[in-house]
C-alpha cells in the first residue's frame, strides 16, 4: 500500500507541476501570436488526446516530464501561412519571454501555494522543552534548573513549532552562521531570555545526525494515554492482530501508563519477541508480538508499528495553530520562497564547491516518497510539499545549462549581445554537454534514492 501511495503521489505533484510549467511556455506563446501544434504532459505514448483548434492536447505514457511544440522551421517543413506564427522567426525578445515562463510560473505558483499554506493555518507542535540534555551547548547556555522553556525566536524569526526550529537551525548551517540566536520564554515566571547557541557541532553532511538533539533539546513529554491509534500496514502491531482502540497496559511487564513509557519500552527492545498486555472493548488480553529493528544513527531501536490515538483536550495546550490574513500571507509566502530560494541556491554553491556531498541530491524515488506521505498526512504537507517543488522546478530549470530552459536563455543572452544566433554548431555541442550533465545528475540522484532505501 506505502508504494501505491507514493506511485499515485508522485503522479499527482509531477502531473501539477509540469502543467503549470508547460502552461507558462503555452501561455506566453499564445500571447505573442505563435502557433503551439502539441501541449504534452508526459512523454511517449498517448494514453488521451483531444484536438482542439490548432493544438493538440494530450496526457501521455510516462509521466516525467512535459513539453509545448511550436511551429519551427528547425523542427521540419512550414506550411507558407503559418511563417509568420513560426516560433524561429519571432525577435530573441518574444522567444525569451516564451521560455522564461515556464519556470517563472513555477516560481510564482509556489508563491501562491505558500500563501494558502498561511491562510488555512500552520499548525504543529510547540517547542517547549524542560530541563536540556546535559553536556549540551544549550545545558551550557541555561541555567541548571526545573524551568520549562518555550522558543519564541530563532536568529531573529518567529518560531511557532519544532519544525520551523529545525529549519532555523538548517538556514544557519546553509548560510555559514556559527551561533543561532534564540529567544525563550521562561514558562514559569514569563520571562524572556536571550541566548546564543554555538552551532559547531552540527555537520551538514551527517545526514543521521539530529540536530536538536544535539544542541541539547529534549521535547517536553506529554501524558498521553497510551492507547493505539493508527496501524502500520504488514507492521509487528498488524502482524500481531492489535487493533486501533487497545489501551497498553504493560510490555513485558513493565507498566505503561503513558504513552512515552510505551515508546521507551519498545525502543529498548529491538527485534525481540515481547509480551504485551491491553485491554480492549472492557476485557484484558495479552499478545505476544515480534518487535522489529529500525537504524537511528550507530544503533537499532524498537519498532511495534503504531501511532499514538490522540486526546485533543489533552494535546490542545502543546498544539501550535498559526493563521493569518490574505495580505500577511502573501507576505510571508514571499518571504518564504525567497529564504527558500537563498537555501536552494547556497547549497548547489557548496555542492560545487565541494563543501556539501552530492549524497543531499534526492531524485524521483524520494520524490515519490515524499509525495505518498504528504497525501496521507494531510492538506498542508501536500500543500507545502508542492510548493517547495514548484520553487525547486523553477530554479532548476534557470540554471544556465544547455537543454534546461536556463541554457535556451543564456543562448538567447549572447544573441542579444552579439546581435546574432550563436553558431548552431557551439549549441549542438553545448546541448551534448548540457544532455550528458543532465543525464549523470539524473543517474547520480537515482543512486542516492537507492542508497537512502537500502540504508533505511
Amino acid at each position: 500500500m506505502t508504494v501505491l501511495w507514493s506511485l499515485l503521489g508522485f503522479v499527482i505533484v509531477i502531473g501539477i507541476l509540469v502543467t503549470i510549467h508547460e502552461w507558462g511556455h503555452f501561455q506566453a506563446a499564445r500571447f505573442f501570436n505563435i502557433k503551439v501544434v502539441r501541449f504534452s504532459i508526459g512523454f511517449g505514448p498517448a494514453l488521451w488526446r483531444k484536438q482542439g483548434v490548432e493544438t493538440e492536447y494530450r496526457i501521455a505514457l510516462i509521466p516525467l516530464g512535459g513539453y509545448v511544440k511550436f511551429v519551427d522551421e528547425a523542427e521540419g517543413p512550414v506550411e507558407q501561412a503559418d511563417l509568420a506564427r513560426a516560433f524561429n522567426r519571432q525577435s530573441v525578445y518574444k522567444r525569451f519571454v516564451v521560455v522564461a515562463a515556464g519556470p517563472l510560473i513555477n516560481l510564482i505558483f509556489a508563491w501562491l501555494v505558500f500563501t494558502a499554506v498561511y491562510i488555512i493555518g500552520v499548525s504543529g507542535l510547540k517547542p517547549i522543552f524542560n530541563q536540556p540534555i546535559a553536556n549540551t551547548v544549550l545545558s551550557e547556555a541555561l541555567p541548571d534548573n526545573q524551568q520549562s522553556w518555550l522558543v519564541l525566536q530563532a536568529n531573529q524569526q518567529p518560531v511557532h513549532t519544532w519544525h520551523e526550529l529545525n529549519q532555523a537551525v538548517l538556514a544557519a548551517l546553509v548560510d555559514d552562521t556559527t551561533h543561532l540566536r534564540l529567544q525563550l520564554e521562561d514558562l514559569q515566571t514569563a520571562e524572556l531570555v536571550q541566548i546564543d547557541v554555538p552551532l559547531s557541532s552540527l555537520d551538514m553532511n551527517n545526514n543521521k545526525q539530529n540536530w536538536l538533539s544535539i544542541l541539547g533539546f529534549k521535547p517536553v513529554e506529554i501524558d498521553v494515554a497510551p492507547v493505539i491509534g493508527h496501524i502500520a500496514e504488514e507492521g509487528p502491531a498488524a502482524q500481531a492482530d492489535l487493533q486501533s482502540g487497545d489501551l497498553i497496559l504493560s510490555i513485558d511487564g513493565v507498566s505503561t501508563a503513558t504513552w512515552q513509557d510505551v515508546v521507551n519500552t519498545v525502543r529498548s527492545r529491538a527485534n525481540k519477541s515481547v509480551e504485551l498486555v491491553v485491554a480492549r472493548h472492557g476485557q484484558t488480553q495479552t499478545t505476544q508480538v515480534n518487535l522489529a529493528g529500525q537504524k537511528n544513527g550507530n544503533d537499532s531501536v524498537g519498532y511495534l508499528g503504531v501511532g499514538v490515538k490522540v486526546d485533543e483536550d489533552a494535546m490542545a495546550p502543546f498544539i501550535a495553530q498559526v493563521r493569518y490574513p490574505l495580505l500577511s500571507a502573501m507576505r510571508l509566502g514571499f518571504d518564504k520562497c525567497i529564504d527558500l530560494t537563498n537555501m536552494t541556491v547556497q547549497m548547489l554553491k557548496k555542492m560545487i564547491m565541494g563543501d556539501v556531498g552530492l549524497e543531499h541530491l534526492s531524485g524521483p524515488v524520494s520524490i515519490a516518497q515524499f509525495s505518498g506521505q504528504a497525501l496521507q498526512t494531510g492538506l498542508i504537507s501536500f500543500l507545502g510539499l508542492l510548493g517547495l517543488l514548484s520553487l525547486s522546478l523553477g530554479i532548476l530549470n534557470l540554471l544556465p545549462i544547455p537543454v534546461l530552459d536556463g541554457g535556451h536563455l543564456l543562448y538567447y543572452v549572447i544573441e542579444m549581445v552579439k546581435g546574432s544566433p550563436l553558431d548552431e554548431r557551439a549549441m549542438a555541442i553545448g546541448q551534448q554537454i548540457g544532455l550528458v550533465l543532465i543525464l549523470g545528475l539524473t543517474i547520480l540522484a537515482l543512486t542516492n534514492d537507492i542508497l537512502r532505501i537500502t540504508n533505511g
